[in-house]
């Protein structure tokens, strides 16, 4: 089929009766009748709705079920409208973005000599940091590529409320709608991919790593098929509220929190709403590192281990906390993060405490 001129592409649904399904897709599907042939005793019926073609044929039928979204937001539930021949009408609801509630944990993680990777999209490796994601509210992943080259990838965006790219090793290209000219994130680097805009990773240097932090952990990635991108810069833009972030390592400024502990912030805070806070820590070898609870329910936190290791002391017992390890704590809790080397930590704080609504305030 390479290489094929094509002018339309159909379902093929066939039925022992012509007249009897295009009558019953007509008045209960809305579709409406193309051509039909021949017309003393039709065999074959082409019908449209909303761009998609059914080819109906004399034949066994087989049976086949038509979905048809509704518009609007209001959420029923699917309702099923049965015709001959097995074809079924089912009206259901557009798929929108839910989010389960949070179910908060105090743990830590595998580090990077223990962790399991598995093949995902795009032929990249991915290694869960968190593995019960929080009761499928928060995902933390490790994502690499082993070997050097382009990427095949595609322009793609995500129906997400939070989503954190932070380069760990390596470097990787990348381009962003309305943010200009494709760019390369190094070691130390980050964005955060406000939901909804438009982006395709490029090429990598060999044994790129990148933690991607989601929330919440299952959300669509949906293919754009029209915008080419560069598509030119428009840096004031928002997505739902937010605004992009690219958060520069060769340009960040540290400021002193404690003894032989720095913090630089990543803008996200703002970037958000609110909606999660992003820092980087370094700690000196020896250096001890107290986590506070946060103000109200609902707010997990995630410690990542960029670099170096120590021990955290959590729940009393002390923990060895390694090389890429993910430390998941409760609002509540308090633990204490004692570095044996020095050490650099990526933090993340999410406000899991609202629904979508909240924050989704601009369409």
């Amino acid at each position: 089929m390479d290489g094929a001129k094509t002018t339309s592409t159909s379902l093929s649904v066939p039925v022992t009766e012509i007249a009897a399904a295009v009558e019953f897709l007509r008045t209960e599907g809305g579709f409406d009748l193309l051509r039909i042939h021949p017309a003393d005793a039709p065999r074959e019926a082409r019908l449209v709705r909303d761009g998609t073609l059914l080819d109906l044929r004399v034949g066994t039928p087989t049976g086949v079920t038509i979905v048809i979204e509704r518009s609007g937001t209001a959420e029923s539930e699917p309702t099923d409208t049965h015709g001959p021949d097995g074809i079924v009408l089912r009206l259901t609801d557009a798929a929108r973005l839910t989010v389960p509630p949070v179910i908060e944990e105090n743990s830590v993680g595998a580090g990077d000599a223990d962790g399991r990777w598995h093949v995902g999209r795009a032929g990249m490796e991915y290694r869960d940091l968190v593995p019960s994601r929080l009761g499928g509210a928060v995902i933390a992943s490790n994502i690499r590529i082993r070997d050097a080259g382009p990427v095949p990838d595609y322009v793609h965006h995500h129906d997400v409320l939070f989503q954190l790219i932070f380069c760990r090793r390596g470097w990787v290209k990348v381009v962003y709608e309305d943010q200009g000219e494709p760019f390369v994130l190094r070691a130390g680097d980050c964005v955060i991919q406000p939901p909804g805009i438009r982006h395709r990773v490029l090429e990598n240097s060999a044994g790129m790593e990148v933690v991607e932090i989601g929330y919440p952990a299952e959300h669509m990635t949906l293919v754009e098929h029209e915008m080419k991108l560069p598509n030119g810069s428009a840096p004031a833009r928002s997505w739902h509220g937010q605004t992009f972030i690219r958060h520069d390592e060769s340009n960040r400024s540290w400021t002193s929190i404690g003894d032989g502990i720095e913090r630089t912030d990543t803008g996200v805070y703002d970037a958000t709403l609110g909606l999660a806070d992003v820092d980087v820590l370094r700690l000196r070898s020896g250096s001890v590192l107290e986590l506070e609870p946060t103000v109200s329910a609902g707010r997990p936190r995630l410690v990542v281990v960029l670099e170096g290791h120590g021990s955290v002391r959590l729940l009393g017992e002390d923990h060895v906390l390694s090389e890429g390890a993910t430390l998941s704590l409760r609002s509540e809790e308090r633990a204490r993060i004692t570095a044996e080397v020095d050490t650099v930590l990526l933090r993340v704080r999410i406000d899991a405490s609202h629904g979508v609504d909240h924050w989704r305030p601009i369409a």
